[in-house]
């Protein structure tokens, strides 16, 4: 199981911290009129927390020369990227004071440090660092606006102890979280790692919503009937 969670952060890491390239397909028309394909458009885009970077120092950087002015009664960049920055800086310092690393200069390398040095931790340490970093990842897709924030349900979370209304849904990817206790739920269920069936968090969303429209229903009819024997007819 260690190797399966090791395999997931990689995946993470590589996300955060690696350029990808992004391929657009093209299209045009030869000299008779034909369609034909072009070589794709390629894109490469910095890891996420570059791209975040940017959006928080539009220009490449608050000491740069070539900065513009920005005015005194705002802030400079985007002030949600600005917090998810600065909330991946502190994460990262964390780690390393808690396992006795040195920072390296950028947080981008820093994090690539502790997924080798994560290696050598149990499975339990593994997760939780994959927890963290996943959320990391999470928060900036959300500023990047590559991903929205999960929905959240009424329904009360199933877990025993928990109860709290924070249930948040993936639709995309079929996952779900409890924001309090922390569980989580997926299309294949993986218990000893806390992932359990999204079938069956389904089926518990679906009868307390029934319960609660039952409920309803009949508070209405409560409510209809009290007001016949009120006023001698109906309040329909």
């Amino acid at each position: 199981m260690s190797t399966d969670i090791l395999a997931d952060l990689r995946d993470v890491v590589d996300a955060l911290t690696n350029p990808t390239q992004v391929r657009n397909p093209r299209h045009g028309r030869d000299a008779n009129g034909d369609r034909v394909k072009l070589p794709d458009h390629v894109v490469t885009l910095p890891g996420l927390i570059a791209q975040v970077a940017d959006i928080v120092w539009p220009t490449g950087g608050g000491d740069s020369e070539s900065a513009r002015p920005v005015p005194a009664s705002r802030l400079p960049g985007n002030p949600q990227a600005m917090a998810v920055h600065l909330d991946i800086w502190m994460g990262v310092a964390k780690w390393h004071m808690m396992w006795c690393l040195t920072t390296r200069d950028t947080v981008e390398s820093s994090i690539r440090q502790l997924l080798g040095r994560a290696a050598s931790e149990d499975s339990d340490t593994q997760e939780e660092l994959l927890v963290e970093m996943r959320r990391w990842q999470h928060r900036c897709e959300v500023v990047l606006k590559e991903a929205f924030n999960d929905p959240q349900v009424q329904s009360p979370c199933p877990v025993e102890g928990c109860g709290s209304r924070t249930l948040r849904i993936n639709v995309k990817k079929k996952t779900a979280r409890c924001t309090t206790c922390r569980a989580r739920w997926a299309e294949v269920p993986d218990p000893e790692r806390g992932i359990w069936s999204i079938v069956g968090l389904a089926d518990h969303i679906q009868t307390h919503e029934a319960q609660s429209r039952a409920a309803a229903s009949e508070a209405r009819a409560v409510e209809r009937e009290a007001k016949e024997r009120r006023y001698g007819r109906s309040a329909a």
